[in-house]
């Protein structure tokens, strides 16, 4: 069993109930393997039969790095907090109560990103993937930072989407020199959401629908998180729920973004 196989089966066995120990977890895991490759299971050994020495070996390694990201916790209550039994930290709660666990699992969240995104530019996922890192690590100022990348080099197609698609060879040419010269990613935003404006009512209304706050909402929220972690004089903590709750919204966000640069290609603005 790979690793990023053990996660995801994890994830499915931390939303079941009545597990309190390594063994049940080890149990729950076995049952999610076997129901995905539709193994036949006998009555006298179970699920567990299906797992060697190496995968309890990746299973053990999957739950000691959800104890170090808050998830769970050695001990069945206070006055047993003693290994082999577990418990769902009141983080660990929340995540699995409003299925907030995604980022804990990298590579299902890579998975998800790339299905939804299949044509995302190659650095928006390898800062993706290293913003997933940092925050499985609990480096939430990092992982904040790496995610204000893939945010900025998305919003960097866009705008290069956006510029291709103008008919007008004059305003084409004073649009993107007015973007080179803007020395932020904010202001190279401003200058394209002032142009964008006056199109949003020509977009398809799969593409229209909650564009402001989906789009310029986003947008702000990523930045002004990536600037509290990348300015060490701010003092700003960087909550791990809000970097959660950030890279759960990054998929649907990056998704409108390259289906508005999907129109931009299509279509002269």
């Amino acid at each position: 069993m790979r690793l990023e196989e053990a996660r995801g089966f994890m994830m499915q066995a931390l939303r079941q109930t009545g597990w309190n120990q390594v063994g049940d977890l080890f149990r729950a895991v076995a049952e999610a393997k076997s129901r995905t490759q539709h193994l036949a299971r006998t009555h006298m050994f179970g699920a567990e039969q299906f797992l060697d020495s190496g995968d309890r070996s990746v299973i053990l390694e999957v739950i000691w790095s959800l104890i170090v990201q808050g998830i769970l916790v050695p001990g069945l209550d206070d006055s047993n907090q003693a290994w082999p039994f577990l418990r769902l930290t009141e983080y660990g709660k929340r995540c699995v109560e409003e299925d907030r666990i995604l980022p804990h699992d990298p590579d299902g969240y890579l998975r998800e990103f790339q299905n939804t995104v299949p044509n995302a530019n190659q650095a928006i996922t390898e800062y993706v993937t290293e913003s997933l890192q940092c925050f499985v690590h609990g480096l939430n100022r990092a992982a904040a930072v790496m995610l204000g990348g893939a945010s900025e080099r998305a919003v960097l197609s866009l705008i290069e989407a956006y510029g291709a698609s103008i008919a007008d060879n004059d305003r084409r040419q004073q649009f993107e020199s007015e973007i080179d010269k803007a020395q932020s990613i904010l202001r190279k935003y401003e200058l394209f959401n002032k142009q964008f404006s006056t199109i949003k009512k020509s977009l398809p209304k799969t593409l229209a629908e909650n564009i402001d706050s989906l789009l310029r909402g986003v947008f702000d929220l990523v930045r002004n998180s990536r600037n509290d972690a990348g300015h060490p004089a701010s003092g700003t903590l960087v909550d791990r729920d809000v970097v959660n709750a950030h890279l759960r919204l990054f998929i649907p966000y990056c998704k409108r973004i390259y289906g508005l640069i999907g129109w931009f290609e299509t279509n002269r603005t």
